[in-house]
């Protein structure tokens, strides 16, 4: 009667009354898991996490393992931000495997704590099960982006707009990581030529300028040159790193 009761007020979200008739129903037999899940359920509503917590670890330690209450609890440590949510949720899956919200919570789970190979790893996991899920798709490609793997963001971009050629977010998003991976492309290339011409600038001076110089100055002075004391050699480093900082603050790499 008091489970009825707790049920019927939770529906019409009425979820203080619904917690004074699961503790009447708990008072009778403490042991009753419907009961205290009502009033686990009606705590979460009314955002007493604490509560809401010790109801499903009650549920959980009497269904055990197969218990549904495990969801229902990952969503309180969701909610807190706990570590304990991934093995709820894991437990949860496991035995509840098509269960998409379970699955949604993960996911948003891994991706608020910025765990995104893991987070890459479920949505994948869903896509397969999907493979033209728009909105899978492209929360992956963001995925791919924020950790730095822009060919298979790029990649899902393609599939979005193969799926839907008017995809104009897709396509910006596409081009914005073209122009980045163009852009450090030409960069990386002009750090390569700027150090190849200082290692020839050395390479010149030590072979060609040097001998010349000491020739010079024991024919006419009698005295020595060091390669050690040729200022360009010190001076041309700093030449080319401040060059390099230039025209990559004023975006003037050239392209390659």
């Amino acid at each position: 009667m008091y489970v009825n009761k707790s049920d019927s007020l939770m529906k019409i979200e009425k979820y203080e009354k619904a917690i004074s008739y699961s503790n009447a129903a708990i008072e009778i037999t403490d042991t009753l898991p419907t009961a205290i899940y009502l009033k686990g359920l009606a705590s979460y509503k009314l955002n007493l996490l604490d509560e809401a917590e010790d109801s499903f670890t009650k549920v959980i330690e009497i269904e055990g393992l197969t218990s549904e209450a495990y969801k229902d609890r990952a969503k309180v440590y969701f909610k807190n931000g706990d570590n304990d949510f991934i093995d709820d949720i894991e437990i949860y899956i496991k035995n509840n495997p098509n269960d998409n919200e379970a699955s949604i919570l993960k996911r948003e789970y891994l991706e608020r704590r910025e765990e995104f190979e893991q987070a890459i790893n479920e949505y994948s996991i869903a896509i397969e099960k999907n493979k033209n899920d728009t909105l899978l798709l492209s929360k992956r490609a963001e995925l791919y982006f924020k950790n730095g793997d822009y060919e298979k963001s790029i990649k899902d971009y393609d599939h979005l707009l193969r799926l839907n050629p008017e995809n104009k977010q897709a396509d910006k998003k596409k081009n914005e990581i073209l122009f980045l991976v163009n852009e450090k492309s030409n960069r990386n290339i002009f750090i390569i030529i700027l150090l190849c011409f200082y290692v020839i600038y050395v390479t010149i001076s030590h072979l060609i300028l040097k001998p010349l110089v000491e020739k010079k100055a024991v024919s006419q002075i009698g005295g020595e040159l060091e390669i050690s004391k040729d200022p360009v050699i010190w001076i041309l480093p700093i030449v080319l790193v401040l060059t390099f900082f230039i025209l990559s603050y004023t975006n003037s790499i050239p392209n390659f």
